[in-house]
């Protein structure tokens, strides 16, 4: 078993280095803990994960905490959690500082003029594999258009979407008996749904709510979360706008640590360092507190077939919504054609022909300082 010093420095140094996505961080994860130190066997680790696939939230993050828990308990999973966010967390605090004061100077705007369509290319490349995850037949495939049609052209609101294409594929998978004894049930999660709207006009509560609902309803992780924060910082708070969304999506791609950082770059935009603070800790509280809670249950939670009709009908009505939003954050992304040729660089480099979005994403950090550095010895 693991000491305590050897849990806290190896989820720290893996905190500084995990740059490339969930993919890449487990990734990392399975070489140390399953094949070099053998923390945990194969089969071991592939149930945790499945786990942690049902989880809203960050996987890699959950994976962190679980393994933490199981080597050291409660507080081994409390210390590789926030070990593994640390390193991010403080990056991304210390870019928005940067991004605030500096990010009008063109050296900056030259290099996000290169890095945020190459992030766009990585955000349709996620959707293209979220989406052949979570489409396992037709029907799955109609909730995903429709979610998307829904959403986009009829100005549904998308918690509803989810929570409907959910009982939907509970009803087609599972049958009408399912529904009905989940009748008396459904009620609490319209009233749930609807409770998660803020009862207070003060700032830093926003900030906390929007990023506790962010935290614990994104199925689908990170990139569901966007969803969340562009509805909610962008289209009802007016915090930011689109371009400088996707300046923070940016930048998160640039920083070791979960996708999800970038919520702590536009809690700093809303509120400053507090506002950046309470981003953080509360999107990423639902993800302590769903594994620490639900490790004694990982094989019931897991053998659920109800709960997993319902899972797989919001998973595929996610991808659609997070299509819709996708499209809302393009005119700030591709301005010309070098932009454009850009992004669908990046798609085609990870969707199709495999390359590691680690190294897209540093590809593309490295030709926005090229491209920034080319353009100001050009003036």
């Amino acid at each position: 078993m693991p000491s305590w010093r050897e849990v806290f420095l190896y989820f720290l140094f893996l905190g500084f280095v995990n740059i490339g996505g969930p993919v890449a961080q487990i990734t990392m994860m399975f070489n140390h803990m399953v094949e070099k130190r053998r923390w945990l066997s194969k089969d071991r680790f592939i149930k945790i994960m499945a786990f942690c696939h049902m989880l809203p939230g960050p996987e890699a993050l959950q994976l962190a905490i679980y393994v933490g828990y199981l080597k050291r308990k409660l507080w081994g999973g409390v210390l590789a959690g926030v070990t593994f966010i640390m390193p991010g967390a403080i990056a991304m605090i210390v870019l928005s500082w940067l991004y605030v004061r500096y990010g009008k100077l063109p050296q900056v705007t030259d290099a996000l003029y290169v890095l945020k369509p190459a992030v766009l290319g990585i955000i349709a490349a996620g959707i293209i594999k979220l989406g052949r995850a979570s489409i396992r037949n037709v029907f799955l495939a109609v909730l995903l258009v429709a979610a998307f049609v829904g959403m986009r052209f009829a100005g549904i609101n998308f918690l509803l979407i989810l929570l409907i294409a959910g009982l939907l594929n509970l009803i087609v998978e599972r049958g009408s008996a399912v529904l009905k004894r989940s009748a008396p049930t459904l009620p609490l999660m319209l009233v749930g749904t609807s409770a998660l709207i803020p009862f207070s006009d003060s700032r830093l509560f926003q900030i906390a709510w929007l990023f506790f609902k962010t935290g614990l309803l994104s199925f689908g992780g990170a990139y569901a979360s966007l969803v969340f924060v562009q509805r909610g910082a962008v289209a009802q708070y007016h915090w930011l706008s689109d371009g400088q969304l996707l300046d923070g999506v940016a930048l998160s791609v640039a920083t070791p640590g979960p996708f999800m950082l970038f919520t702590t770059f536009v809690g700093y935009i809303a509120g400053g360092i507090p506002g950046a603070a309470l981003a953080t800790f509360f999107v990423f509280l639902p993800s302590f507190v769903f594994v620490l809670g639900g490790v004694h249950y990982i094989e019931k939670v897991r053998e659920n077939r109800a709960l997993q009709a319902f899972l797989a009908g919001v998973s595929a009505a996610v991808v659609g919504v997070i299509a819709v939003v996708s499209l809302d954050l393009i005119p700030g992304a591709l301005t010309d054609w070098i932009t454009v040729a850009i992004s669908v660089a990046a798609f085609l480099l990870i969707a199709f022909l495999k390359r590691d979005v680690a190294l897209v994403a540093v590809g593309a950090m490295v030709g926005g300082i090229i491209y920034a550095s080319v353009r100001a010895l050009a003036l």
